[in-house]
This record gives structure tokens, C-alpha cells and sequence, in this order.
């Protein structure tokens, strides 16, 4: 969890501390990333079952049902889980087109780390007041911040093909993030039936 911290007030620093560390895939999903999704998504059902959610642009809060909430909350993290893990293999793929040699490892741990943003934010999006879109954008916002100094400290690619994936990486990974936010917000408001 420092390290996800650390990426966004000094990425270069971070980043380094990153490549340099030899944990494996699971370690750091369960010591860096697993931590600030479960506590985003609990914070954010404990604040939508205390202080309602907002609907709508207009400011209007409703209330859920708590097993609605709940389902919600479950239905965020299996997203969370399973944007890390595709999305790792999604950036493996891409360095692959780029002829790129990438292992998994590399790509999760930038796929990981690249994705804290957008959870970090999910403990402002707790609060009705604030649009859940502007949370989201400011997730994607910091996504492009801190992949800038990842994907050329973790991937290390070529330098003529560099700034090429960082740009295909942030893409992919703000799409990924926004498609797994908008499933997620079309459940809580009832666009979807489950």
C-alpha cells in the first residue's frame, strides 16, 4: 500500500522501489492492492447505507436497499479483481504486438500499481455529494500520471516504441477502469438486472 502511495507523490522513487522489489504476482496483489480495494468498497457501501447515493446530475441522493448495497459492493470488487488480472494479461499482449518480451509479473505489477488511482478514488466517491464520474476521471487523470515514469521503469522497452505503449497502456487500462465503473454504477441504479 506505500508503494501505491508512493507512485503518486514521487513516481520516479516509486517506481524504482517497484522494479526492484522480486515479489511475485500474488504477494502483490495481497500486500499492495487487495487492501485498498476491499477498504474503498467497504467505505463506500458503509457511506452509501448511511448517507445515501447520488442519482443523477442534479444532486438528487436516493437510498438503497443494504442487500442492494451489498450486491453492489461485491459485484466492485470481482470487478476490481478481474480488471487486475485481464488487464495484466491485456498489457502482456499488447507489449507482445509492440515485440516487446514482457512477463506477466512485469505487467501486473504495472497494471497494479497503474490501476491505484482510480482506487484511491473510490474513497471520494464514498461521499454522495461528490459525481461519481468526476472520481472515476480523476482515477483516469492519475492513471496517465503515474503509468508515465511505470511503463518505461517496469516494461523497459526500446526507446523508439516507448512512448507509443505508454499511450496504448493508459488507454487500455482508463477503458478497462471506465467500463468496470460503468457496469458497476448501471447495477447500483438499476440499468441492469442481476
Amino acid at each position: 500500500m506505500i508503494r501505491s502511495v508512493l507512485i503518486l507523490v514521487v513516481p520516479i522513487k516509486g517506481w524504482q522501489t517497484i522494479s526492484d522489489q522480486s515479489w511475485n504476482v500474488l504477494l502483490v496483489f495481497f500486500a499492495s492492492v487487495a487492501p485498498i480495494l476491499l477498504a474503498g468498497c467497504a467505505l463506500e457501501g458503509w457511506a452509501m447505507n448511511t448517507f445515501g447515493a447520488q442519482k443523477g446530475g442534479l444532486g438528487r441522493i436516493i437510498f438503497l436497499d443494504p442487500s442492494k448495497v451489498m450486491m453492489l459492493e461485491l459485484i466492485q470488487c470481482a470487478l476490481g479483481v478481474a480488471l487486475l488480472f485481464l488487464g495484466s494479461k491485456m498489457i502482456q499482449w499488447i507489449c507482445s504486438s509492440f515485440h516487446e518480451e514482457t512477463t506477466y509479473k512485469q505487467a501486473f505489477n504495472l497494471t497494479a500499481y497503474g490501476l491505484t488511482p482510480v482506487l484511491w478514488m473510490r474513497f471520494l466517491d464514498a461521499f454522495p455529494m461528490v459525481p461519481s464520474w468526476f472520481c472515476w476521471g480523476m482515477g483516469a487523470v492519475g492513471i496517465t500520471y503515474v503509468l508515465y515514469h511505470g511503463v518505461a521503469l517496469i516494461l523497459q522497452p526500446n526507446t523508439s516504441i516507448g512512448f507509443g505503449l505508454y499511450l496504448v497502456t493508459c488507454f487500455t487500462l482508463i477503458a478497462l477502469s471506465g467500463m468496470a465503473h460503468f457496469l458497476a454504477q448501471g447495477f447500483a441504479y438499476g440499468n441492469f438486472n442481476i
